[in-house]
């Protein structure tokens, strides 16, 4: 009976300890299981930068060619042949660079006097190379690769010069070009009582020139009621680009972005920077010297543009810095001293922002080609600046998991 006894305890030991392996073993699995899932799902938001890539392009230029444009777009040929438009203030100069062979195609004299003359000017649209916008203010000249003019557009709507924002690089706000239209925005104009949010939205923002029958008009597209009680001075830039349905626009005092595809209402989706506590400063100083000061030290936002070839838009920031004595305002007023980009999908959702290190490049000089943005990393303060070339260095947009 003890034998028995001590034979059926032995057992039940062995049993209760197979038991308990399997609990154990399954515990781990299950443990191992979680973890995995937990893993999975914490991979499932991504998170986008942009890094610094080892390509650069960069394109010898003669001396009467400023190696800082106001205006300057890409332009990518029938042929895939890359091209880079810029505007040349110093001899009222249109040049035409090859982005693959990094040399001068051609340059376009725009006359200031005689039959074809057109003035100063500042913003135009490549059409094609033979088919190209100029702006003037007051007029729009359709002229070919000679600058001979083929022809002019008044903008002028309901017997008013219609006061658009110059379509440049620097404010990104090309002439949109769609069905023989021309889209532009319009600023606001002076007046004796200053904009409160009621006057804002009843103010247009969008013009079209239609170029078969040259009559400009104000869409019903209105400003967003971007402060509330009036403001003398309001600052109102934005940049505006257009995506092949979506027209967007980043207001530089608003944490979020505007977006319509009728010109007619907008869809407002937040857009607020990580480097921004509260809202950029909604208006300045009227001393020039303090205005200046100001819209370099001020937190606040820039261009956007839309990379087809990646289905992403971009979104510039100035995060808030202070001057130091040795500081030139006069460069910084044209290259900013820190700045942010922001990355949106496809829904406008913001998927990453990044930081780049300061006095290194001109954010209000790129492009974007089918492997790439392309940044100008000839600032002033940069070591390496050469005012005898243009270079621009390929931002590699990246992404990683969030951990």
């Amino acid at each position: 009976m003890f034998l028995y006894l001590q034979h059926q305890t032995f057992k039940i030991g062995v049993y209760m300890k197979n038991i308990w392996i399997y609990l154990l073993s399954s515990y781990a699995i299950c443990i191992l299981l979680s973890s995995c899932s937990g893993s999975k799902n914490s991979k499932d938001k991504k998170i986008y930068s942009l890094q610094p890539g080892k390509e650069c392009i960069v394109i010898p230029i003669d001396d009467n060619t400023n190696c800082y444009s106001m205006s300057m777009f890409s332009y990518m040929s029938p042929e895939g042949i890359p091209y880079l438009s810029y505007e040349n203030e110093q001899t009222n100069e249109l040049n035409f660079y090859r982005l693959d062979s990094c040399k001068l195609s051609h340059k376009i004299k725009i006359a200031q006097e005689g039959p074809e003359a057109i003035g100063r000017f500042i913003g135009h649209t490549v059409i094609d190379l033979d088919n190209i916008l100029i702006f003037d203010q007051f007029k729009i000249s359709r002229i070919n690769r000679n600058g001979k003019i083929l022809d002019k557009y008044n903008l002028i709507t309901d017997t008013q010069i219609a006061l658009c924002h110059p379509p440049t690089s620097k404010v990104y706000a090309p002439m949109i070009v769609q069905d023989s239209c021309i889209y532009l925005y319009q600023t606001l104009m002076y007046s004796d009582k200053p904009y409160d949010g009621d006057a804002l939205e009843r103010y247009p923002l969008c013009i079209k020139v239609n170029m078969q029958t040259k009559q400009t008009e104000k869409s019903p597209l209105t400003y967003p009621r971007l402060w509330e009680t009036e403001n003398e001075n309001g600052i109102f830039t934005c940049s505006r680009d257009y995506d092949g349905t979506n027209f967007v626009y980043s207001f530089f005092i608003s944490n979020s972005i505007y977006v319509t595809h009728n010109n007619q209402t907008f869809k407002k989706y937040p857009c607020k920077s990580q480097y921004i506590n509260g809202l950029p400063k909604n208006n300045y100083p009227l001393d020039i010297q303090a205005t200046q000061k100001e819209s370099i030290e001020n937190a606040s936002y820039g261009n956007i543009i839309y990379d087809k070839y990646r289905k992403v838009y971009y979104r510039f920031f100035q995060p808030a810095c202070e001057l130091n004595k040795q500081d030139n305002i006069a460069d910084l007023m044209k290259t900013g001293k820190k700045f942010s980009i922001m990355i949106l999908d496809k829904d406008f959702q913001v998927i990453g922002e990044t930081l780049f290190p300061e006095n290194t490049y001109i954010p209000v000089m790129f492009f974007v080609l089918e492997d790439g943005l392309y940044i100008s990393d000839n600032n002033f303060q940069n070591p390496e600046f050469n005012e005898n070339v243009l270079s621009f260095r390929r931002m590699e947009l990246t992404e990683q998991y969030e951990n």
